[in-house]
Order: C-alpha cells, then sequence, then structure tokens
C-alpha cells in the first residue's frame, strides 16, 4: 500500500514522502480499514513541524480523521462487518491507503452523507460541541463569546448555538466575515479589523465582562479576552492562530493582566481534543458522534465544503492549504 510519511520533523514540503509499505494484518481484535478520504487539518501539519501536542514515533503518517471501508476483520471482531463505510475516532495515520484500529474505534456513516461530507465530520463538530455543551454546559439563553468565528470550528459552534438555543459574541479579523456570521444567526459581532476589542466587549456585555468564552487565536486577542471575564468567569483555550507562522519559542506566548485576572477569579483552562476524548467513556463519545452525524444527515448541521486533490499530488495539496484563505478544506484523497 503507499502512504505519506515523514522520518524526521520540518517543513511538510521537505520531509512529507509518498511510499509503498507492507499491508498491515490486523491483530484477532482490530480491523483494517481501506482509507478514502481524508482532510488536511492544521494539526497534522503542525504535527509534521513537531509543534503538536501528540508527536508519534518517527517514522509515521500524519492524520486523524477521514472516512473509509471497513476491509477486513480480526478473528475475533464480530461488532462490524466488512463493506460498512465509518469514520474514526482517536486513530493516527490515516495518511495511508490501509488502516488498522480497533472496531470500537469506528462508528458508520449514514448513506445520505457523501464521503466527502464524512471525511471533515468528525473533528471540527466534536470539538465544538465538546467546548460548548459538554464543557461549557451552554443552555437556552446564556452567552458565549468565541474567537475566530468564521473558522470551521466557529461556524459549527454558531449552528449548535441556533440548535440548542444560546447565543453568541463573535470576534473576526476581517469585515469581510461578517456576512458568513450574519448568515449562521451570530448574536454580536466584533471585527478587530476597523474595531476596538476592548471597548466593543465592554459595551456589549454593559461593564459585566462575559462568563464563557472559547480562544483559538491567543496572542493580544486572547488576553483581551481575559481582561474582560466576568467574576469567576471561564476561557477555554483550545488554539493559538496568532502563533501559527511564529518560528521564535519566545513569541509562542499570550500576556495575561495578572491582577484582572486575580480580581475576577477568572479561569482560563486549556482544551485539547485527543485529552477530552480520553478523559470521555469510548461509548459516550461514539453516540455523540452518531448524534452529530445524524444532525449532519438531516441538513440540521452542515460541514464547510471540500476539494480534493490526488494522493499522488499532495505536495500541491499541501501548497494550497498553507495559501488557502479558508472556507475550503482540502482532503487527500487515497483511492487516486
Amino acid at each position: 500500500m503507499k502512504a505519506l510519511l515523514f522520518y524526521k520533523v520540518g517543513e511538510p514540503k521537505d520531509v512529507l514522502i509518498l511510499k509503498d509499505i507492507p499491508e498491515p494484518t490486523p491483530d484477532p481484535d482490530e480491523v483494517v480499514v481501506r482509507v478514502l478520504l481524508a482532510p488536511i487539518n492544521p494539526s497534522d501539519l503542525h504535527m509534521i513541524r513537531g509543534r503538536y501536542g501528540y508527536q508519534p514515533d518517527l517514522p509515521a503518517s500524519p492524520g486523524s480523521e477521514g472516512v473509509g471501508i471497513v476491509e477486513a476483520l480480526g478473528a475475533g471482531v464480530t461488532e462490524i462487518s466488512v463493506g460498512t463505510r465509518v469514520i474514526c475516532i482517536g486513530c493516527w495515520n490515516l495518511w495511508r491507503q490501509l488502516l488498522v484500529c480497533k472496531p470500537e474505534q469506528l462508528v458508520a456513516v449514514p448513506d445520505e452523507i457523501s464521503d466527502q461530507t464524512a471525511a471533515v465530520s468528525f473533528t471540527n463538530p466534536i470539538t465544538a460541541w465538546g467546548l460548548t455543551i459538554a464543557t461549557h454546559q451552554l443552555k437556552q439563553n446564556e452567552w458565549l463569546l468565541q474567537t475566530a468565528a468564521a473558522s470551521s470550528v466557529g461556524e459549527f459552534v454558531l449552528q449548535l448555538a441556533k440548535l440548542h438555543g444560546f447565543k453568541t459574541i463573535n470576534v473576526i479579523w476581517k469585515r469581510e466575515q461578517e456576512k458568513k456570521i450574519r448568515a449562521l444567526s451570530g448574536d454580536v459581532v466584533i471585527c478587530t479589523e476597523d474595531e476596538d476589542l476592548q471597548s466593543r466587549l465592554v459595551k456589549v456585555t454593559d461593564g459585566k465582562g462575559v462568563s464563557k468564552a472559547i480562544d483559538c487565536v491567543a496572542g493580544e486577542v486572547g488576553a483581551e479576552i481575559i481582561r474582560n471575564l466576568a467574576p469567576g468567569g471561564m476561557m477555554l483555550q483550545y488554539g493559538a492562530l496568532s502563533t501559527h507562522r511564529q518560528t521564535d519559542p519566545q513569541k509562542l506566548v499570550m500576556p495575561v493582566f495578572s491582577p484582572k485576572l486575580i480580581y475576577s477569579t477568572g479561569t482560563i483552562r486549556g482544551w485539547w481534543l485527543p485529552r477530552w476524548i480520553a478523559s470521555q467513556s469510548l461509548s459516550q463519545v461514539r453516540n455523540t458522534v452518531a448524534e452529530l452525524l445524524s444532525l449532519i444527515a438531516s441538513g440540521r448541521l452542515s460541514v464547510p465544503e471540500t476539494a480534493s486533490y490526488p494522493l499522488t499530488h499532495f505536495t500541491e495539496a499541501l501548497q494550497a492549504t498553507e495559501s488557502s484563505s479558508r472556507g475550503t478544506k482540502l482532503l487527500i484523497n487515497l483511492t487516486e
């Protein structure tokens, strides 16, 4: 089978190679999945660069999301059938044609969902759900502030807000993104391109601050949210977009104004999907993923548009991802 591998960390275009490797044989309690499509996520590029929270033993394949078909079963597997179309939970190494995993790590994909949609129906939807419903436990008419509101996760947060009835303050960095936020029923929009974040937060919260926030920008933006936490408020930090192009380790920071944090008794809490999944029962996560897939199948949740590149054109896919202005999710087609 063919696999994309990296033998050392570095720039993806320099260290990722396409190679033929032996086909795997499953243990009695494992299955083999033929991977059809896998997206290129920021976490994949961070891993290749050696900057992710989990670094595999090398050589390894990137990829933690995708759709595939169950191709073979270990001798003791009875709970899933060959030919079932599935997405994976808590799997790595998806940028290869055949993947070995446990059957309990798989969730069947409804027939109504296309391969392209299924390929991006795990990471961002479950992240949005885990942040808002599971961790912040947002209820109807409660307020949530989110940064990077026009991101893929941000779009899912807005859709969940509509389904669950909570309200949103949405921080964006380009005015052109406001149309998307309004179309998804975002309640308040703050654009840092032409507005002062601090003064707008004071105005929209009547000086009371925000009780629940999620941030994936960090840097000065994340720090400003912390300065505007309500007494006892909590911000979940799940990303650091402001550092993605930064190579100086001294710049990978978020300056916190400690007096404000002390006197608000606020909380900054890191939130990382793999660790959150590991803290839950796998059956709970599978049930939630199945519920999200059902919402996608019914049209109550929608995923970003996708475009795919053949496996042999992976360098072009990487280049397009790095230069993309967002909006379209790029996939690697492992069948071509």
